[in-house]
């Protein structure tokens, strides 16, 4: 431009650009966000400040979607973009490419205090985490009915272990009611009181997203609950408190999944291989016992012989006993024979057979003629026959 030729407006603020365009195409500021706005097409402005000087900032729709980290006012953070000029209005401004955190801001010093309250407590302590059931019979999930999350929970469900009941309670997962939904959701399932373990989980997000889930109310009753807990709010951002404060933690519903169920297909793998085993030393088993009885039996060929011969004896012995028996008996019945033969002899019936006679008096038998006097009568007992009579000559003497 010719010296002393005055600019236009228009002319001037494209120079200026021109030149903040090619020597500052790149630039890293560290700042806080002292205003923070976000317009109704979606893209957000914001005045960055060291405490001396401001700067404009704009962020453009689709960049802001694509962050990773969504920063508040009062964060202090690390933006990269490009300088330029907005020539309508003539501000000089940076054009956001990316924004970071640079140490720690508002939010991220909420966040850490909350959690050190809670590590006084004892809330975030290892030892009072609780192990989760092997094979829980019921779990319950308290996520969004809507989200994904749900959905890939109850596919990996389903596929590693179909057995298990899968109980849902809904609740928003992101903005401000959704503290106080998530706690009445686990404490839906708690009064049921079906549930072994409970997760609560969502998909990825922002950090604005996943805010619900750093909320200190929430992380104590997570907390106090009667029953393990499992936390799975997304892999894209740092650790939560929710994840801090629960039993076990994990990235993702499908990981959820994964924790909590038995890999069913591989347990009927494992018992296949069990009962494959288990049959193969069956028959092991009965093959050595095959063996040792056929052992047994070479072995007891020689003591059945043996065997053989005792019962032989025993019945020769048997034998001679019974013919012993026999003799003994025998001879008893001829000694006894005997015997009664004498006896006979000596009764004094055989003395009646042969004519003698008994004489019963009053007194008793009569053996002696002087002790019976005339007149006294007399029973005479015969051999057959009894005979009453009287004396009439008694005294004398042969």
């Amino acid at each position: 431009m010719t010296p002393g030729q005055p600019y236009s407006v228009t002319g001037l603020v494209e120079e200026v650009d021109t030149i903040l365009s090619r020597h500052y195409p790149r630039v890293l500021v560290e700042a806080e966000i002292r205003q923070l706005s976000q317009s109704p097409a979606g893209h957000v402005f914001m005045t960055l400040t060291d405490g001396r000087s401001n700067l404009g900032a704009v962020c453009w729709r689709t960049t802001w979607r694509s962050l990773r980290y969504r920063p508040d006012q009062g964060d202090r953070v690390l933006v990269r973009g490009r300088l330029s000029v907005y020539a309508q209005r003539g501000l000089f401004q940076l054009y956001v490419n990316d924004l970071r955190p640079a140490g720690l801001g508002k939010l991220a010093r909420e966040i850490e205090a909350r959690k050190m309250r809670l590590a006084a407590e004892g809330l975030l302590d290892d030892r009072r985490k609780r192990p989760l059931p092997q094979a829980p019979r019921v779990v319950g999930v308290a996520t969004s009915l809507g989200g994904a999350a749900l959905q890939d929970f109850l596919r990996v469900s389903g596929e590693r272990f179909p057995a298990t009941r899968i109980v849902v309670a809904h609740t928003s997962v992101q903005g401000p009611r959704a503290p106080a939904e998530i706690i009445q959701a686990v404490e839906l399932l708690v009064e049921q009181g079906e549930a072994e373990v409970i997760v609560v989980t969502r998909g990825g997000g922002s950090v604005e997203d996943l805010l619900a889930f750093q909320d200190e109310t929430l992380a104590r009753c997570l907390a106090h609950l009667p029953v393990p807990v499992v936390s799975a709010v997304g892999h894209e951002v740092d650790t939560t408190i929710a994840d801090l404060v629960a039993d076990v933690a994990v990235p993702t519903p499908t990981a959820a999944a994964v924790r909590v169920l038995p890999d069913g297909p591989a347990l009927s793998r494992g018992l296949e291989q069990a009962e494959l085993r288990l049959e193969e030393g069956l028959i092991r088993l009965l093959r050595r016992r095959r063996e040792r009885v056929s052992s047994l039996e070479q072995r007891l060929r020689h003591p059945a012989r043996r065997l053989s011969d005792v019962r032989r004896r025993a019945v020769e012995a048997r034998a001679r006993l019974d013919r012993v028996v026999q003799q003994d008996l025998r001879t008893r019945r001829e000694r006894l024979r005997s015997l009664e033969a004498r006896l006979q002899a000596l009764s004094p019936r055989a003395v009646l057979d042969r004519g003698y006679a008994i004489v019963h008096g009053p007194d008793g038998v009569v053996s002696r003629a002087d002790r019976v006097s005339d007149g006294t009568d007399l029973d005479v007992e015969l051999a057959a026959g009894r005979l009453q009579v009287r004396v009439t000559g008694g005294g004398s003497r042969p």
